[in-house]
């Protein structure tokens, strides 16, 4: 059976240990609609398949009557009705090589094969597996005291190798070529293949089957202590599983298995295993093939009398293992369970996701409350930055400069606001472009103020000139008063550090190359001289 799923626990737990990142996740209102649509999506979906008209019955080929594949052919049949209401109608074959060629030609539903028949089709994706019902193990009938005593002394002798059509005889006949031996074949059915073993007509017999589920066997050897069982050759074991991985694996038949006094076999006896498998068509209705498998899945400890490791291990592992080429239905129901209620089941069970629904539902509302706060605080945030430059348009003629560094605060303010994430990437992009289009107009007015200051200054210089040569007291005033209309300017912010040394450089330069050599105030005082070029 399917192992229960966690229980119940608290979700108060598992809101405050839900990461702070499904915050950003939850936020986007694009992937709560995709979240909630595929899960309402799927909910409506499993209704409508709930609904649909599914078959009253399945075909299919199983073994002759009384037979292991035909008693495990009502074992399904019993598993189907009981759980999903289904009928499985069990047609009579001769075994896995006519049951996979009547699933081949449409003429049945599903088919009971032995995996090593089977696996060729599925490779060539004619089949696929649903799921494993037992293991299958080689065995080597031979009378005691016959001087044949491993599988390598049947060379020549008559070997009963199964009907035509059944599992038995492919099985055989894999054995027989990979060591190279050369048999004569007997293809009777089992009761007329032992009773010819007893008379001598037949040397050995070679069968395939489920350990204990041939209860004729069992009686076999009960009453008749002259037979054994004979061991497979490792180098023989081994060649065929690393050839055949999907097919074939390593097995041991263990000691008395079918009798315990004389113990039948009476040692542990090394031998080749294939697996029991059901398999369809990969055309079969997806619906029928998934509760076909859960019937057999939720039931599959009454599998045990063909299939004894499942009293002890987990159903839905051994039913799956080394299956390659599983119908994609099947496999659904191994991971996910019954396909009727698969979403319904799975929400009442998983406490994970009801924890997240309702986060979901409850942070949904915070979200839009948060993207509706983004929008009133961007929207804000752009009147004010819009105000801020209209003020600082009307202290732009005079105060270029102080324009310039109140935009780049703002500028500033705006980027750490992006960095918060508390205004988006387009809203950012406007307001830079906003404060970098006025910062260009400051900077384009502080170079154009810079060059009108260098040509007054080079007109103040050129009457200054003129007024040293015909009146140097009125020059001694003319440039103290230049001298302080450049301090002024430094003060008003009209220029700044840079630009005042710039021109007072301009005009130091001026005083040494334009003053005379010979002044007629030279004899007044070197006083003056000094102070003029202060």
């Amino acid at each position: 059976m399917i192992p229960p799923l966690s229980g119940r626990r608290n979700w108060t737990d598992k809101l405050l240990k839900l990461p702070y990142k499904c915050l950003s996740f939850i936020y986007k209102p694009q992937n709560i609609f995709l979240l909630f649509s595929g899960l309402a999506g799927g909910i409506i979906l499993s209704g409508l398949s709930g609904c649909s008209q599914k078959p009253n019955s399945v075909t299919l080929s199983t073994g002759t009557v009384g037979s292991y594949y035909h008693r495990l052919g009502e074992q399904i049949n019993y598993s189907t009705t009981t759980t999903v209401g289904l009928s499985v109608r069990n047609i009579d074959s001769q075994g896995s090589q006519e049951n996979l060629q009547r699933l081949l030609n449409h003429q049945v539903d599903f088919a009971i094969a032995q995996l090593d028949v089977a696996n060729e089709a599925m490779r060539k994706g004619k089949v696929k597996a649903v799921a494993i019902l037992a293991k299958e193990y080689v065995h080597i009938i031979v009378p005691k005291n016959s001087g044949i005593n491993t599988f390598d002394d049947l060379q020549g002798k008559r070997v009963a190798v199964g009907t035509p059509g059944s599992g038995i005889l492919f099985t055989a006949r894999q054995l027989i070529q990979a060591d190279k031996l050369k048999v004569q074949e007997d293809t009777s059915n089992f009761d007329e293949a032992f009773k010819k073993l007893q008379s001598r007509q037949v040397d050995a017999i070679i069968y395939v089957g489920s350990l204990g589920a041939n209860e004729n066997l069992r009686q076999i050897f009960v009453k008749n202590s002259n037979m054994t069982l004979l061991p497979i050759r490792t180098a023989l074991i081994n060649n065929l599983t690393v050839l055949d991985p999907s097919s074939y694996e390593s097995a041991t038949l263990p000691l008395g298995t079918y009798a315990s006094r004389p113990p039948i076999p009476n040692r542990k006896l090394p031998t080749l295993s294939t697996a029991t498998v059901l398999v369809t068509r990969p055309d079969m209705n997806r619906r029928t093939v998934g509760l076909v498998t859960w019937s057999i899945l939720s039931t599959a400890r009454t599998y045990a009398q063909f299939y004894p490791e499942i009293q002890s291990s987990k159903a839905e592992e051994l039913m799956r293992k080394e299956l390659f080429y599983i119908h994609p239905a099947a496999e659904a129901v191994f991971d996910h369970g019954d396909p009727r209620t698969v979403i319904i089941r799975y929400w009442e069970n998983n406490n994970d996701l009801q924890a997240g629904v309702f986060i979901l539902v409850t942070t949904s509302v915070i979200g839009l409350l948060l993207r509706q706060w983004h929008r009133q605080k961007s929207k804000k945030i752009m009147t004010t930055t819009n105000n801020r430059i209209s003020e600082l348009k009307s202290l732009l003629p005079d105060h270029p400069q102080q324009a310039l560094e109140s935009i780049e605060d703002l500028s500033q303010e705006n980027r750490l606001t992006f960095i918060e994430g508390l205004v988006s990437t387009e809203v950012y992009e406007q307001l830079r472009h906003k404060t970098q289009t006025f910062a260009d107009q400051c900077r384009t007015l502080i170079e154009q103020q810079r060059k009108k200051l260098v040509m007054d200054t080079l007109l103040l210089l050129d009457e200054w000139q003129a007024s040293l040569q015909t009146d140097p007291e009125a020059a001694l005033q003319k440039l103290k008063q230049i001298k302080q209309h450049y301090r002024d300017m430094l003060l008003s912010d009209q220029v700044d550090i840079e630009a005042y040394v710039e021109l007072m450089n301009l005009t130091l330069i001026s005083l040494m190359t334009l003053a005379p050599k010979s002044s007629p105030v030279h004899s007044d005082s070197e006083n003056k001289k000094q102070n003029i070029s202060n």
